[in-house]
């Protein structure tokens, strides 16, 4: 639901999500803002500016190859939605942990199984690449080649985990309020910005 709400939200009123976004993940892990804005720089920088010199607008220097002030404006709201959403998304991983993370991923992941793709595999995989990919970003990051090498070697040396257990969780009362608040609010962020 937060990815379809930060999808519509206008610069000021994303702005007013990010705050909230940014303080929550810092709650929960002290670092997490700033980890998540050194490891995504590149992306972030290269979405602001092709954005900057492909959207149409008013030049920012007069030049001929200048950039537009509404594509840097256009960039820098989609950097940012992207950062509310990688926050949301690791605030997620931290309160449910990979158990939740796989088991909400399957209870998404079902309706696949009327097209018969095997939902608790593609649930399973995907969770196993997220869990293996904070696993290698928790090291530090490898100095030239041979550093890279070396992390990949260790990175397939590791031990897989000996069993995944697939927990199904039932479906509640609360899980009903959550959702009904969530698409009520999302109904209203659309008619506001409409």
């Amino acid at each position: 639901m937060a990815a379809l709400v930060v999808q519509f939200l206008p610069l000021v009123p994303l702005l007013l999500v990010a705050l909230p976004a940014a303080t929550l993940l810092t709650w929960l892990e002290k670092a997490g803002v700033g980890h998540s804005l050194r490891r995504m720089r590149w992306l972030l920088l290269a979405l602001w500016l092709t954005m900057g010199w492909s959207v149409p607008g008013n030049a920012l220097f007069d030049m001929v190859w200048s950039p537009t002030r509404e594509g840097l404006v256009d960039g820098f709201q989609h950097a940012l939605r992207l950062l509310v959403l990688v926050w949301l998304i690791r605030c997620v991983w931290l309160v449910v942990g990979r158990e939740g993370v796989l088991a909400g991923l399957l209870f998404l992941l079902r309706p696949a199984e009327w097209l018969g793709l095997p939902a608790e595999r593609l649930a399973l995989r995907l969770c196993l690449t997220l869990s293996y990919a904070e696993r290698l970003l928790s090291s530090s990051p490898p100095k030239g080649w041979g550093g890279w090498r070396r992390l990949m070697a260790e990175a397939m040396a590791l031990p897989a985990p000996d069993g995944v257990q697939l927990r199904v969780y039932r479906w509640g009362l609360s899980d009903s309020v959550v959702l009904a608040v969530a698409a009520t609010g999302l109904v209203m962020v659309m008619k506001a910005v409409a």
